[in-house]
């Protein structure tokens, strides 16, 4: 898998009612991202990662919030973020979504009154972003609530989230004009059809049809943020086509190293599971007949939703969502923020006799089957143990370890900046290559002392 070409980020040009972006070319604004269902603090390691990608901007989901007989009710997800070194953290204020606050006159003097509630002893911060999936027929009521807020929030900026079809419609401009920017959600934009999933088709995250919605926000009159998906998503779908639901807390090596799942080849980001015999996934009985299906944003597409926005004028991209506790993310913060610097696997053997897989990094290595083939030069190097973190060990010919001069180690995923480590499977470590296996060529194993 190639590595997103992101460093167009760090160039030209807002869409703010002057000349159209799209004719200079770049972007002005490095990445931004959306953090979601988190409470905990940002940490070091984090920090850093995002500084070293100049990213500048967090929107951190802050509450959920419902209009009930006259009221908001404001339900907390995270405190108010104190600002990291050289990050700016903004809330962002999630609308469920039903409509009838869009006829109260009240209703926007009570939200801002209700985002102060929530701020408490915090200051107001420079902008904040409401998050409403605005029926269309209802765009300009929006727009007078939004004009109302903005008043009642100064001084801070109003920017909302946005579905990727509004410039086409006629309220559009008056929207516009009642907020200071936007940040357009260019995925989820199709369910899946049930006569397709029978027929093996799905939605892709990154669906290159995409496009044409971009496009249509190149003379957008405020400046906008490109929202692309880093997410994925683990679907169960009946045998008539029927969407079941999404399985929460599941692993990778229990997706693509279960016994009782057939795995198909990977198109799009997007990879189909049958199941050859009744299982349980992390809760959810699953049966022959349906299907399993894996969606992450494929990388290819990706650049090429980034280079659409680009064109028509973005100032920039916001991905949903931020790697970290909250939502599952596809990729790593290195991933989508270098250049195509090209993968780079390391493996050491430590002095405890484990071997440590390790990805420094920027790309990561994507979710599939990849197999850790170690060779000796003699019988007697390796013991037996166990695989540690990795999902599966195998030896040739169902030989002792200590009669083997080979083995191989399965995983699931290795992302930059993570590691992985087997038990202790070798005696002598002198000699030792390895490769992945349809991937690299064969390297030597770098000794190293400790497994920490």
């Amino acid at each position: 898998m190639r590595p997103l070409q992101l460093m167009a980020l760090m160039a030209l040009c807002a869409c703010d009612g002057r000349k159209p972006a799209a004719e200079h070319g770049d972007l002005t604004e490095p990445p931004s991202f959306w953090v979601w269902h988190r409470s905990s603090e940002l940490n070091d390691a984090e920090v850093r990662v995002l500084n070293e990608a100049r990213t500048r901007k967090l929107y951190w989901q802050a509450a959920e919030c419902r209009w009930e007989n006259g009221a908001w009710v404001f339900k907390r997800i995270a405190q108010p973020m104190a600002a990291a070194p050289g990050i700016v953290i903004l809330p962002v204020f999630r609308i469920e979504p039903q409509t009838a606050f869009l006829g109260s006159p009240d209703a926007a003097g009570r939200f801002a009154e209700m985002v102060r509630r929530w701020l408490g002893d915090a200051p107001m911060p420079g902008e904040i972003q409401l998050d409403f999936d605005c029926p269309d027929r209802l765009l300009d009521r929006y727009a007078r609530f939004l004009t109302d807020t903005r008043k009642a929030s100064a001084p801070a900026e109003i920017s909302i989230t946005a579905l990727a079809s509004w410039p086409r419609h006629p309220q559009f401009r008056k929207l516009a004009a009642a907020v200071d920017s936007f940040a357009p959600m260019f995925y989820d934009l199709e369910a899946d059809d049930a006569a397709d999933v029978k027929a093996g088709r799905f939605q892709s995250l990154a669906d290159p049809d995409v496009c044409k919605h971009i496009a249509s926000w190149s003379q957008c009159p405020k400046p906008w943020l490109a929202g692309l998906p880093n997410f994925e998503r683990l679907s169960v779908f009946a045998a008539d086509g029927a969407l079941i639901g999404h399985v929460r807390d599941w692993g990778y090596d229990t997706l693509f190293f279960h016994p009782h799942l057939k795995r198909g080849e990977t198109v799009n980001g997007t990879t189909v599971f049958d199941p050859v015999e009744t299982l349980d996934l992390t809760g959810t009985r699953v049966a022959p007949g349906m299907k399993v299906v894996h969606r992450a944003p494929d990388a290819a597409e990706l650049e090429r939703l980034v280079e659409a926005a680009r064109h028509a004028g973005a100032a920039g991209v916001i991905w949903f969502a931020l790697p970290g506790p909250g939502t599952r993310a596809a990729f790593s913060v290195p991933h989508l923020t270098n250049s195509n610097a090209g993968l780079r696997l390391e493996l050491y053997l430590a002095d405890d006799g484990s071997f440590i897989l390790e990805n420094p990094g920027p790309d990561d290595l994507p979710p599939g089957v990849w197999e850790l083939v170690i060779r000796s030069d003699k019988q007697g190097c390796f013991r037996s143990a166990l695989p540690g973190a990795f999902a599966e060990l195998s030896l040739p010919g169902g030989l002792p370890a200590e009669l083997a001069d080979s083995l191989v180690l399965r995983f699931a995923r290795l992302p930059a900046g993570e590691s992985i480590v087997s038990g202790s499977l070798v005696a002598h470590g002198e000699g030792l290559v390895w490769l992945i296996d349809g991937m690299t060529g064969e390297n030597p194993v770098v000794l190293r002392k400790s497994a920490r």
